[in-house]
């Protein structure tokens, strides 16, 4: 046996061939259902923004109140992490299933007490699926998801690279507006009159 094919059987003997750097398995996943989800394809692009971020930015996909998204992941496959960047006060359900039919609670990631957009990260999972399905509940009814991410083993959600793009900033204040002129010219004249009318009452007063 040659010291190549050794060292492969060795570093794939611990997670029965599954690589660990594999990345999002939902990235190469055929979404095969997208109801009250129109831009679908953001969820796994591989490209988040920063926490915090607007619920509605240009990262996110906005997922409808009654919104149904599955994913066909082509073969059954380990499911041992999620990842979620989401709105932070609703509540987002993955469910599993083998066949597309009979599906099982994977996650739920919770509300987040911060504002905006917000990741969560699942504890470790021991399933199998073939099939993902993400669906929302609770908090305001108004969903969105900039990034979803399932991993076959730990050491791949570790190892994983996701792009975050930071919102851009906010536009500058409007210039002051120009001083009003005219208001001082008005100001100036009415205080002449005033003076006037004072003085000429003073000099009255002081005539013999």
């Amino acid at each position: 046996m040659t010291f190549g094919l050794l060292l492969a059987l060795v570093l794939t003997a611990d997670d029965g061939g599954v690589s660990t750097t594999r990345p999002n398995l939902l990235r190469d996943a055929r979404v095969q259902k997208s109801d009250g989800a129109p831009n679908v394809a953001r969820m796994a692009d591989g490209v988040a923004s920063t926490d915090g971020d607007v619920w509605d930015s240009v990262r996110a996909a906005i997922l409808a109140a009654n919104g149904v998204v599955e994913w066909d992941l082509g073969q059954v496959e380990p499911i041992a992490a999620l990842r979620i960047q989401a709105d932070n006060n609703d509540r987002y359900l993955v469910a599993g299933s083998l066949d597309g039919t009979s599906w099982f609670p994977v996650w739920v990631a919770q509300p987040v007490e911060l504002p905006g957009i917000q990741t969560r990260t699942s504890p470790e999972l021991m399933m199998r699926a073939r099939y993902l399905r993400l669906t929302a509940e609770g908090g305001d009814s108004m969903y969105s998801v900039s990034e979803l991410e399932a991993f076959d083993t730990q050491a791949a959600l570790v190892g994983a690279k996701l792009e975050r793009v930071s919102p851009p900033p906010p536009p500058p204040p409007p210039p002051a507006p120009p001083f009003d002129t005219g208001f001082l010219v008005v100001f100036g004249v009415t205080g002449l009159i005033a003076f006037y009318f004072w003085w000429a009452k003073q000099k009255h007063r002081s005539a013999p």
